[in-house]
């Protein structure tokens, strides 16, 4: 193995038997010794979740640093082994598509070779109906946002498995997010760019353009509607954030710097 390649971290939730641990380790090191390009880490977490009504009980997901660039990978099954194989074909996918990212930007060749081929969204857990009361800001997450065209955040979307993506659009220099909406993708900006659009050609729905509001005005949209994330212009940095909900019913918020 290189030199630069670290023993993964890993992660393990809930009743998930130490064979497992061991075969989902080799399979993800498996991958790394594949990887042409420098591999600067690696995590793996493996969850079983006793709710008896789940059924894909069992969730993987892997993560590594290919030259600087996460690429991620999550897969829900019946069962642990079913869940690990599925997460490491659908990783190997990604770091292809990494290790080709210029030709990867290209999201309007859609043949066999594409980076979305074949590579279904991931079976997101359902979010926990945690009473209103008890939800709490227990993560801001702040990010030196990088420009990038459309077709770069689409790709990072898919790459980091998100559902949704904050950055900021090359082509106005104000915050943007792209997001999952069931086959296709949605865009909500802050500036348009009909332009943009237009050379993106993947289904693309256009949310509604952000207004300034408070993190307070935020988390109050979503108490009261079935929304995963909002995104607003805080009225106070006047930059463009997303506030959203945790599969574990408590908030989190993304903030650019």
């Amino acid at each position: 193995m290189r030199e630069e390649l670290r023993e993964p971290r890993i992660v393990v939730r809930g009743a998930v038997p130490d064979r497992m641990v061991a075969y989902a380790r080799s399979k993800l090191l498996a991958v790394l010794t594949h990887t042409p390009m420098p591999l600067l880490g690696a995590d793996l977490r493996l969850e079983h979740h006793a709710d008896p009504a789940r059924a894909c009980p069992y969730q993987v997901e892997m993560t590594i640093n290919v030259d600087g660039t996460s690429v991620r990978a999550r897969r829900s099954a019946r069962t642990m082994p079913d869940a690990i194989d599925r997460t490491v074909a659908r990783l190997r996918r990604r770091v292809d598509a990494a290790n080709q990212r210029p030709q990867a930007w290209q999201l309007r060749h859609r043949d066999d070779g594409s980076w979305h081929h074949d590579d279904r969204p991931t079976e997101r857990p359902h979010f926990y109906p945690r009473p209103v009361g008890e939800r709490v800001l227990v993560r801001r997450k702040t990010f030196a946002l990088r420009p990038e065209s459309l077709e770069e955040a689409l790709f990072d979307l898919e790459t980091l498995d998100h559902d949704f993506f904050l950055f900021v659009h090359d082509e106005t220099g104000t915050e943007a997010v792209v997001y999952r909406v069931d086959q296709g993708y949605g865009l909500m900006q802050r500036v348009p760019t009909p332009e943009a659009i237009k050379r993106v050609e993947v289904p693309l729905d256009l949310g509604p353009q952000p207004s300034t509001a408070r993190l307070e005005d935020a988390l109050i949209i979503l108490d009261e509607t079935d929304v995963p994330f909002e995104f607003f212009v805080d009225a106070e940095s006047a930059r463009g954030m997303v506030a959203y909900r945790r599969y574990d019913g408590h908030y989190g918020l993304i903030v650019p710097t």
